[in-house]
């Protein structure tokens, strides 16, 4: 499952509206059917990794909101049980000084002023890693019990020739050590660690060089790295040139955004065969809310939809196995935040701040009527 980038900061309708959405379908039934094609002969496969162990056993915590603002915010169970307030000053429209980055396993990982921080559900925060230099980017191991953080050693100028260069740096609470050092290519300014399960940890490239800072780059890069080797390997000679990273399952899977006049979702397995799948609503990359999101197991991928100039979101599952796109019921305008380790997925309403937990059936139930949840704050 993805652990970072997932920040669901809850938009109002007019923002919404700028999108736009896929109209919801009434019931969930099959709308596409994937193509499938095996990985180009030319380009190498990455080797799939180890057997996947045994899947941990925890309840996630969120970090939940109200339409106050501000809002001190609480810390949230992903059954919907409230535990306490975020130990914090208010960290919507105040001066907080605590960043949280995603899950660690059943804590929640980020930084406050020069540390690296994990926070338990009943508001403890622990000190992981004391005077970090510079903003690390950082992300939890899905197990949680390692954690890595990504330094910049060169931040190129928009417009430059130089590489985004970074270093990778793990630690499983036996002390840290550097595991790797790598770049992107030209065009990426910013490096961000997007994601750590058993395949590896993946660090992505993107840029603010756009109006509104927004990206100038067609396709972000991602790269996976080895943590017990540090390799690093581009992904593009396994997703595509033309894909951008999403997601990574602890098999290996993993899912990306394909663009051009037929936009998708291309899933590639371990084996290295891909399948792209048509989902509807989707015309470009701005129209996905909260990313693509992998379930544990990497037999569901969740990717929710606003597009078309209309002021609601529509939440497909793509069932991996029978290439159906089904349309999640019992609720409207939701994105995803994540999967939980029992592939239950929690998900959260646009505009009234209520989350729901969603099967992977495409039933999704109210287990907070008044906080919506998110894994990421800054």
């Amino acid at each position: 499952m993805r652990l970072q980038q997932t920040a669901l900061l809850i938009a109002s309708a007019a923002a919404l509206a700028a999108c736009g959405a896929a109209t919801p379908s009434p019931s969930a039934s099959p709308t596409a059917s994937p193509t499938s094609s095996p990985a180009p002969t030319s380009a190498p496969v990455v080797a799939a990794p180890s057997p996947t162990p045994a899947r941990p056993s925890f309840e996630p915590l969120f970090l939940a909101f109200t339409d106050m603002d501000p809002d001190p915010g609480v810390l949230m169970l992903a059954s919907g049980q409230t535990t306490g307030p975020i130990p914090s000053e208010p960290v919507i429209g105040g001066d907080g000084t605590l960043t949280i980055s995603g899950p660690l396993g059943g804590r929640l990982i980020g930084t406050d002023g020069h540390s690296i921080v994990a926070l338990s559900s009943d508001g403890t925060l622990t000190t992981l890693e004391k005077n970090v230099a510079g903003s690390p980017s950082v992300v939890g191991r899905d197990d949680g019990q390692a954690w890595a953080w990504a330094v910049q050693t060169n931040s190129p100028a928009c417009g430059s020739k130089t590489r985004a260069a970074f270093d990778v740096y793990t630690d499983d609470g036996n002390g840290a050590r550097k595991i790797a050092s790598a770049s992107f290519g030209a065009g990426v300014t910013q490096v961000s660690l997007a994601a750590w399960t058993s395949a590896g940890i993946v660090a992505s490239g993107d840029n603010g060089c756009g109006l509104f800072s927004a990206s100038t780059l067609a396709v972000s890069p991602a790269i996976l790295i080895d943590p017990a080797t540090g390799a690093a390997i581009g992904l593009a000679s396994r997703i595509g040139t033309d894909c951008s990273f999403q997601d990574i399952a602890d098999d290996g899977t993993i899912a990306c955004y394909v663009g051009g006049s037929a936009p998708g979702i291309r899933v590639i397995t371990p084996d290295g065969m891909q399948t792209k799948y048509t989902v509807p609503g989707l015309t470009s990359q701005q129209c996905i809310n909260g990313g693509v999101a992998l379930s544990a197991d990497a037999s569901v991928a969740a990717v929710s939809i606003t597009c078309h100039m209309k002021t609601s979101t529509q939440l497909f599952l793509l069932d991996l196995a029978s290439g159906h796109v089904v349309t999640v019921t019992g609720a409207a305008d939701l994105a995803p935040t994540l999967w939980t380790p029992d592939d239950i997925l929690i998900a959260t309403e646009f505009g009234v701040h209520r989350t729901y937990s969603v099967t992977p059936a495409g039933r999704a139930t109210l287990i907070n009527a008044k906080y919506a949840a998110q894994t990421s704050i800054g």
